[in-house]
């Protein structure tokens, strides 16, 4: 257990919000906050970027929990453990299709909700440690999230980017994600056999066209050798 390790509460009923945020904190963990509706979930994740999610499913506001964990997933690939009294088999299923990283049913002790959680950071840390490049770039490369930018491997593949650059393109991260960056480019925007950085047109996800200038960084890791592509996208249509 990490003392530092930093758990997002979304749950709707203050009472049991309050009882478990007391649980978690003399189990050793911190409270990055406490929400009650799936939307503020995905906001407050996005501003803080807890350790773990801890979502109850049946939420108030318009999404559920299901569809803000789907959510918090494809923005910011945090882990999320679901919470819920409903163990019924669509619901299962439902929660099963996000890919959580663990499930409770309502009550349960102290020591389950301990072991989940500790089994989730441990899984989520072993998958950033295997591909660090997916998770968090942002972060790790200290790219604003309100900067259009794209995290390439070596082999141009998209792995991952910031929301500005998914909004810019009209894309979700799971369209784009694992996917070849020069898809996007416009080869019929330019008659000429070599399209330079500032004459680049790319492809949105409506099959519009946008101008774009393209920036260019080099992630290195041990040694210099470098291990991916930093990609930022700047509109030349609109006045910065």
């Amino acid at each position: 257990m990490n003392p530092d390790h930093q758990i997002l509460i979304v749950e709707d009923e203050m009472v049991i919000s309050m009882e478990l945020a007391h649980t978690l904190r003399r189990l050793g963990y911190g409270i990055a906050g406490q929400v009650t509706r799936g939307e503020d979930a995905i906001e407050m994740t996005g501003k803080i970027r807890p350790d773990l999610v801890l979502m109850d499913i049946i939420l108030q506001g318009e999404i559920d929990g299901i569809e803000a964990a789907d959510r918090i997933r494809e923005l910011y690939n945090i882990p999320v453990v679901f919470l819920t009294a409903h163990s019924d088999e669509a619901t299962l299923q439902r929660a099963i299709a996000v890919q959580p990283s663990g499930y409770l049913i309502k009550p349960f002790r102290d020591r389950e909700l301990y072991s989940t959680i500790e089994l989730s950071l441990h899984k989520y840390d072993i998958r950033r440690r295997i591909m660090p490049h997916v998770l968090h770039h942002d972060l790790e490369y200290g790219v604003p999230d309100d900067i259009p930018c794209l995290f390439l491997s070596t082999d141009w593949i998209i792995t991952g980017g910031t929301t500005k650059a998914f909004n810019m393109l009209g894309m979700s991260p799971g369209s784009l994600i694992q996917t070849r960056f020069d898809q996007l480019i416009d080869h019929t925007s330019c008659g000429r056999s070599v399209i330079m950085p500032e004459s680049i047109s790319v492809r949105t996800g409506n099959g519009l066209c946008i101008p774009v200038t393209l920036g260019l960084g080099a992630v290195t890791g041990d040694g210099g050798t470098i291990t991916g592509y930093l990609l930022t996208l700047t509109r030349r249509d609109i006045p910065a």
